[in-house]
């Protein structure tokens, strides 16, 4: 087995895996920037609606067939023998796929039920093309995450990433191609992700054919679940304002919502990253009751402080921008933009203590919560929306956010209490 890493390499690697993430992803959503202002401008607040509708359906797909795995895979992968890792890879594959077979006729079932447009319907099926080789993607890259050997993942989710956003501007603003038909690009971006993904795993002796036994689906899919809900629902939460205004209010109010909700997840990527960096530094402390407590005090210093910055930040800085940048017809909607900010804060501390609760073994109460939180906010969010627009949408997806954020520091700092009285109490995932 490898020699576990002393501290003080563990904390220049989280640095330097952070930073090469961090890089890595700022130059695919800067590349996506483009393309957002592309579609903006070309199509205006309705493509954006069509654009945010779709990315959101496909983003459903992509979490449930990613199911939580690079999380789950990271954690497991560092704890387990090496000789156990390359069949661990096959394992996760084979639950994988099963459940994404499911997905997609879950998918169908819902078009079939709404019948989009023809158009449309070429827009979700190359962005789900586009989630699925990210999905599958993710779990290819756990050996390389677990052992903390980032960059290469991180670069060719920005050469995937990139070749979509790229190649679907220029065949807009260039060749004057529809929407529909540029996205295809998407399509190809996320069978190149697969392509080199597969050679990652392989370059560290992954064993690549999907284990498809019944034992293995089930045992999978027993383990990874509070993983996938989380991933589900936390994406359902976050878009069940896109699908609600597409449906209830029209494109125009979606397509401003969706301006927002990247910009939120813009400002959130430092929080992301700092906190899949560090992650699995925290796994292996979690064995270490005082160190595990030490970081996690760290962690929420420092997270929710730069939270509350970025919240603030986007509240005063983006919708003087907003304009200049998106063109005229988003003008009026800088008041909704600065009101969004308070996304930025609710949802950056969900995202330091769900990293927290998932170190701590807590992936299946960290599930329940969110799902709580996500039935809260879609009652209000379908329940409102209708009768005060976007500001209810808003206002439910801040308060949900609230409610799982104080729902988390009570089962966290339960277990890290419980741990400390107790260094010997061995918890497993509750």
């Amino acid at each position: 087995m490898t020699p576990p890493s002393s501290p003080k390499s563990l904390g220049h690697n989280t640095g330097r895996n952070a930073f090469a993430l961090l890089a890595c992803r700022i130059g695919a959503d800067l590349l996506n920037f483009l393309l957002f202002l592309v579609v903006s401008r070309r199509f205006g607040p309705e493509g954006m609606g069509e654009y945010g509708y779709a990315f959101a359906l496909a983003g459903l797909v992509y979490y449930s067939a990613t199911l939580g795995i690079d999380e789950y895979g990271i954690r497991e992968y560092s704890r387990q023998p090496a000789e156990r890792r390359p069949t661990l890879i096959s394992n996760l594959l084979g639950a994988q796929l099963s459940i994404a077979v499911v997905v997609m006729l879950v998918l169908l079932a819902y078009l079939a039920v709404t019948r989009p447009v023809p158009h449309m319907l070429l827009i979700i099926g190359s962005m789900t093309i586009y989630q699925l080789g990210a999905a599958f993607s993710a779990t290819l890259f756990v050996p390389a995450m677990a052992e903390q050997q980032m960059l290469p993942p991180a670069f060719i989710n920005l050469l995937g990433r990139g070749f979509a956003f790229v190649v679907t501007g220029l065949l807009i603003w260039i060749f004057d191609w529809s929407l529909h038909a540029a996205s295809i690009a998407f399509a190809c971006g996320g069978v190149m992700m697969l392509v080199l993904a597969l050679r990652s795993a392989s370059s560290f002796k992954a064993h690549l054919l999907p284990n498809l036994s019944t034992g293995n689906v089930l045992e999978g899919t027993r383990r990874l679940w509070s993983f996938a809900a989380v991933g589900l629902l936390g994406q359902l939460l976050n878009r069940i304002g896109v699908i609600a205004l597409s449906l209830q209010v029209g494109s125009a109010a979606a397509g401003i919502y969706t301006t927002g909700l990247k910009l939120v997840e813009v400002a959130c990527l430092p929080l992301v990253f700092i906190g899949v960096a560090a992650y699995p530094r925290l796994c292996q402390a979690f064995a270490d009751p005082l160190e595990f407590q030490r970081l996690t005090r760290q962690g929420l210093v420092i997270g929710i402080g730069l939270a509350a910055v970025l919240a603030l930040a986007m509240y005063l800085l983006v919708p003087p921008l907003l304009v200049p940048v998106l063109g005229e017809r988003f003008a009026g909607a800088e008041p909704i933009i600065a009101v969004m900010a308070a996304i930025v804060l609710a949802q950056g501390i969900e995202i330091v203590l769900g990293r927290l609760m998932l170190a701590a073994n807590l992936n299946v109460a960290r599930a329940v919560r969110i799902t709580l939180g996500t039935l809260v906010c879609i009652l209000l969010t379908v329940g409102f929306t209708p009768l005060f627009g976007i500001h209810a949408t808003i206002a439910a997806l801040v308060g949900s956010y609230l409610l799982v954020d104080l729902l988390y520091f009570g089962n966290l700092f339960g277990t890290l209490r419980r741990r400390t009285l107790r260094p010997d109490l061995k918890l497993g995932p509750t």
